[in-house]
């Protein structure tokens, strides 16, 4: 220990002032900093949700809508395939046509603007307006032969100059007792209740509008404001939607130019749902009224935080006037050293009792430093041995098949780049790695020439390579202070959907050491080299394995890999990495 030289110092008072006002402003202004933050983050979640929850409601809406009317029209086949059956020898569709009860079939449900039951022949009852423009009429021959040849029919959206609404022409078969197809009843369906949930989002600063998958309009609340500041398949989410029909929230820019402005956006799928069309649900809102609360909260934070350092320095400058002895100092150091700064030292000038004392502590503290940088540096030897022991246990089982050397170290790697993007805690992250490394101890115990065949796996061989995780889990339960990677071990190839080994575990119920290890186990395995399969790009990879989320995968991970990736905190590393670019 070096000892404190005896000199000529500062004033006491002064020292404390000084003292004072740096450890009252800095702790101060971060925490400021950040609870703006996390405040702010918490507004924009909350409107980026309630806008989720917008386009979702928006897009349950029309699905139920749609299946409504097709159920409507799929009712009225069926009361005519029953009257057929009922009664062979009556004709239904004549029937219908001669009595009014096609209409009522049209008054209990006014979005009908057009409805027909027609014969093979095309007779029977029709309730339509007084004239029809050759669109539409086409659409409806279209939808009727479609419906002849037994298939339901459901058209895109439809503009009829004659009708006052678009709409959308629907068309199911009646069929005959012994199977074959006698006639069809088909509708035009008028979009205007869709146009009504739609014009609701106006009141509320929102902009909502429909899109099918070819980025065509259907319906708007403004179409104006919609169709007319550029064309749709240049707005980033729609262009998005109609590459990859998912639910996606994000922001972006609207318009060109001048009237370029931000928007956050959230796109909703409409189904998927058999027989429905593929349209998907946009709703968008000015970036600057959706985070007005957070702005206006961000600016308040900060007239508050810099009142509370002024206030903070003016109490700091009077308690250090009070605070100008040196048993104040004394205990204030052995106070800070309690809470474990052991580098606190006092300097009291003079050869007073108290000077004595204040180098005894001087002495006492160094010591107490002494032992503690001892005690960690022990600490991280012993952490790089277990690490250094998990890392050859790992290559001992990569070695037993020259494809996967390195495989172990890879996955560790990658699963590590994919916990920090889900925002995993550091001790956790720790965790993944090890369970990482570990994951495939199991094929310790799996014979050689099974590990080792360079063509397909018989489905005995199969079976018997599936219990590697089990072998695994069972090596490493031997282990009680490693029994927490046991779940990353016995899991990491269970599927999100319930269909993996070994006790076909799905969704929630997987652990996620073993999600986040399945991904990266997967994205190694694609950009390695392996005897059936050549080392695929990365970007690729991530693309295909995303293609699998919901399925195979947990999203949340698959987005980790892909935000890991994009962000160059994953890198493809080894002889992948020469595969993956060459």
């Amino acid at each position: 220990m070096i000892p404190i030289p005896r000199r000529p110092r500062l004033r006491i008072v002064t020292a404390l002032i000084a003292t004072l006002v740096v450890v009252s402003i800095v702790p101060l202004a971060f925490s400021a900093m950040r609870l703006v933050s996390i405040n702010r983050e918490a507004l924009e979640t909350a409107e980026k949700q309630y806008l989720t929850r917008s386009a979702v409601t928006l897009s349950d809406g029309i699905e139920g809508f749609l299946r409504r009317m097709l159920v409507q029209v799929t009712k009225i086949g069926d009361g005519l395939e029953l009257a057929r059956a009922v009664a062979p020898d009556t004709d239904p569709f004549a029937f219908v046509g001669r009595t009014a009860l096609i209409a009522r079939y049209r008054d209990a449900e006014p979005s009908f603007l057009v409805l027909r039951a027609l014969d093979a022949d095309r007779l029977g009852g029709v309730i339509q307006p007084a004239q029809i423009d050759a669109v539409l009429e086409e659409e409806l021959t279209r939808a009727f032969e479609a419906a002849l040849r037994g298939s339901v029919y459901v058209g895109e959206a439809l503009r009829a100059p004659s009708l006052p609404d678009p709409g959308i022409v629907m068309a199911v078969p009646v069929s005959a007792p012994d199977g074959g197809v006698v006639g069809v009843v088909e509708a035009f369906v008028s979009l205007a209740p869709i146009r009504v949930l739609l014009e609701m989002e106006k009141n509320r600063d929102l902009v909502a509008y429909v899109v099918d998958r070819r980025g065509n309009l259907v319906l708007a609340s403004d179409a104006a404001a919609v169709s007319g500041k550029e064309p749709l398949l240049k707005v980033e989410l729609v262009s998005e939607f109609v590459q990859h029909p998912v639910r996606l929230t994000r922001t972006y820019t609207r318009g060109e130019g001048a009237a370029a402005h931000r928007v956050l956006g959230t796109v909703s799928p409409v189904g998927p749902a058999p027989n429905l069309p593929d349209w998907g649900v946009l709703v968008e809102k000015d970036v600057a009224r959706a985070f007005a609360a957070a702005t206006q909260m961000t600016q308040t934070s900060w007239l508050v935080a810099a009142l509370a350092v002024a206030f903070a320095v003016v109490v700091a400058i009077l308690a250090a006037n009070a605070l100008s002895r040196p048993v104040r100092a004394l205990a204030d150091s052995v106070r800070k050293m309690s809470e474990g700064d052991l580098s606190q030292r006092v300097e009291i000038p003079g050869t007073f009792e108290l000077a004595e004392l204040a180098e005894g502590f001087n002495q006492m503290g160094g010591a107490l430093e002494t032992s503690i940088e001892k005690l960690k540096l022990a600490a991280r030897e012993n952490q790089e041995l277990f690490l250094n022991s998990i890392r050859a246990l790992a290559a001992a089982v990569d070695a037993k098949d020259p494809y996967t050397r390195g495989h172990s170290e890879r996955v560790a790697r990658y699963s590590v780049a994919i916990s920090r993007h889900l925002g995993l805690p550091a001790d956790e992250v720790r965790k993944v790695r090890i369970a990482a490394l570990l994951h495939d101890v199991g094929k310790i115990g799996i014979d050689d020439r099974i590990l080792r065949k360079p063509t397909a796996l018989t489905d005995e061989e199969f079976e018997v390579m599936k219990l590697h995780p089990v072998k695994g889990a069972l090596i490493m339960g031997q282990i009680p202070q490693l029994k927490w990677i046991i779940p990353g071990m016995k899991y990491h190839h269970e599927k999100w959907d319930g269909t993996g080994y070994p006790e076909g575990l799905a969704a929630e119920e997987i652990p996620m050491l073993a999600r986040i290890i399945s991904v990266a186990d997967t994205f190694d395995a694609m950009t390695t080299s392996r005897p059936y399969q050549k080392a695929m790009k990365s970007d690729y990879v991530v693309s295909r394995i995303k293609t699998f989320a919901g399925t195979r995968y947990d999203t949340r991970v698959t987005d980790a890999l892909e935000q890991a990736l994009a962000t160059h905190d994953l890198e493809v590393v080894g002889e992948a990495a020469r595969q993956a670019v060459s």
